[in-house]
C-alpha cells in the first residue's frame, strides 16, 4: 500500500508519508462535481474528485486529506482515536492504517448492509482488528461510548452531519472527552456550519488553524500535540470563504480573493 504514483489531478503534500489503500475499494472512481447539489463543493479546486459509483453525488476525503489524517494518527502512537461520520470508510482506512485503535460512530452503521459493507472494506485493507464500528448518531453515541469505556480520544476526526447545529455538538462532545494532548480535525470548512464548530474550540483554549486542501480541513490542538506541515499544491491559486478569514493557515504560500 506504499510506493505508488500520485495519480493525474490528485495531489499529496511532498512532506507526507502516502498509503494507497484503493485495492480495499473497488466501487471508487472519479466523481463528476456538477453531479453533486452541495453548495460548498469546491468545484474550482483541480484536484479528483472520488466517490462510490453507486452512490457518485457523495465524495471522499481527497487524496491530500487522507494523507494529512494518516500522518496525524502516525504521531499518536498507538493511542486511541474517534471518528465521527465514516461513509463508505475511506477516511476510516487511512487513519485505522497508522496504527491507532479507532472508534468509528456513524448512524449509518445501524443498518446491517452498510455496517457488513463497511466491515469487508475494512479487512480487504487489513485493519478490521483495529476498528470499532458503533451504528449510532453523535454526540449521543460518542458521549455513550465515552462513558461505557472510559475512553479518552488523542484523536478525533469528524466528518458527520455538516447542517446546522450539528458540528457544533460534535465539536463539543469531543472537546469534553479528548486526552489532555490532543489533536481535532474537522472536514468540509468551506462551509460555515463546521467552520463554526473549529471556531468553538478555539473559543475553549484548543490552538486552530486550517489546511488548504479541496474541502478544507479545520484542526484543533491543544497539549503537546502539533499540526503536522502541509504544503498546499503550488500549481493552484488558492482562496478562501470569507467565514475562515479569522483563522491563522497551515504552510499556505497565497491566498486569493474571498470566495463569494
Amino acid at each position: 500500500m506504499t510506493d505508488s504514483i500520485v495519480p493525474t489531478w490528485d495531489y499529496i503534500s511532498p512532506n507526507l508519508e502516502q498509503v494507497w489503500p484503493d485495492a480495499a475499494f473497488p466501487n471508487m472512481v472519479v466523481g463528476n462535481t456538477a453531479d453533486c447539489g452541495w453548495p460548498y463543493l469546491r468545484r474550482e479546486v483541480a484536484h479528483n474528485w472520488y466517490v462510490d459509483r453507486r452512490t457518485p453525488t457523495i465524495g471522499f476525503v481527497s487524496r491530500d486529506e487522507a494523507a494529512i489524517l494518516y500522518n496525524t494518527t502516525l504521531r499518536m502512537g498507538g493511542r486511541p482515536c474517534l471518528e465521527i461520520g465514516c461513509w463508505r470508510g475511506w477516511s476510516t482506512v487511512h487513519i485505522a492504517l497508522a496504527g491507532s485503535h479507532l472508534d468509528c460512530v456513524d448512524p449509518l452503521l445501524a443498518d446491517p448492509e452498510t455496517r457488513r459493507e463497511v466491515a469487508e472494506t475494512l479487512a480487504r485493507a487489513g485493519v478490521a482488528d483495529r476498528v470499532s464500528l458503533v451504528g449510532a448518531r453523535s454526540p449521543e453515541g460518542v458521549e455513550e461510548l465515552a462513558l461505557h469505556t472510559g475512553r479518552r480520544w488523542s484523536f478525533a476526526f469528524i466528518d458527520g452531519d455538516h447542517t446546522g447545529d450539528a458540528p457544533l455538538a460534535d465539536a463539543e462532545v469531543v472537546h469534553r472527552f479528548a486526552a489532555e494532548d490532543a489533536v481535532v480535525i474537522l472536514h468540509d470548512l468551506a462551509a460555515p456550519e463546521p467552520a463554526a464548530a473549529l471556531a468553538y474550540l478555539r473559543e475553549r483554549g484548543w490552538s486552530t488553524a486550517i489546511y488548504q486542501t479541496m474541502q478544507i480541513l479545520g484542526v484543533a490542538t491543544r497539549g503537546a500535540r502539533r499540526p503536522v506541515a502541509h504544503t498546499p499544491d503550488p500549481v493552484l491559486l488558492w482562496s478562501l470563504p470569507e467565514h475562515l478569514a479569522s483563522f491563522a493557515l497551515v504552510g499556505e504560500r497565497q491566498v486569493g480573493a474571498p470566495v463569494s
